[in-house]
């Protein structure tokens, strides 16, 4: 397979999980701020979820750019992590419905760290395919650290978990200025 119609494919894939995730948001039940301030978990979490995704796009065609061939396991380990991905609108929903609840918190950070996981992955099959040796950066491991972390004790602390897992997403948007790209 082309990489162009993987990362065709990897695209309309992300757009949909977008949509997917704006058709979610509901009005608020009336015209006064309160009735705005009772939906404001879901539009936070939809915000974050939604640079989330953001994110992961801008990573994605830069790793693609350093590809030059696909192999079947790249192919496959994409699609891990678009599926992954593609639970994000379900989790952003659970957790933006009940922001302070144990196990929508842990599913829905659970759900952030597989997809981090799985891109690290996609990311060291295509540098090996491109014959490059690469190790985890501090970017990489702090995420995977926070994503983790916020899945398993974000539940008792929402409000930190949502705000630390924040801040380590907004470090990936400002990729590095390397020529081979860090994960």
């Amino acid at each position: 397979m082309e990489k162009n119609r993987l990362e065709a494919f990897s695209d309309g894939v992300l757009a949909i999980v977008i949509t997917i995730m704006v058709l979610e948001l509901s009005l608020p039940a009336g015209d006064g701020l309160k009735d705005f301030a009772d939906i404001l978990p879901l539009l936070l979490t939809y915000l974050l979820s939604f640079f989330f995704v953001a994110i992961y796009w801008v990573n994605h065609h830069l790793i693609f750019n350093v590809l030059g061939k696909t192999n079947l396991k790249i192919i496959w380990v994409n699609i891990i992590w678009l599926f992954v991905i593609s639970l994000i609108p379900f989790t952003t929903a659970w957790a933006g419905k009940y922001p302070t609840s144990f196990a929508p918190l842990s599913v829905y950070f659970s759900d952030m760290a597989l997809a981090s996981i799985a891109f690290h992955v996609l990311y060291f099959l295509i540098m090996r395919q491109n014959g490059e040796k690469c190790k985890l950066g501090l970017r990489s491991i702090v995420s995977l650290v926070v994503y983790t972390s916020a899945a398993a004790v974000g539940g008792f602390c929402p409000v930190a978990a949502f705000i630390v897992v924040a801040i380590v997403s907004c470090w990936w948007v400002f990729p590095e200025r390397k020529k081979k790209p860090q994960v």
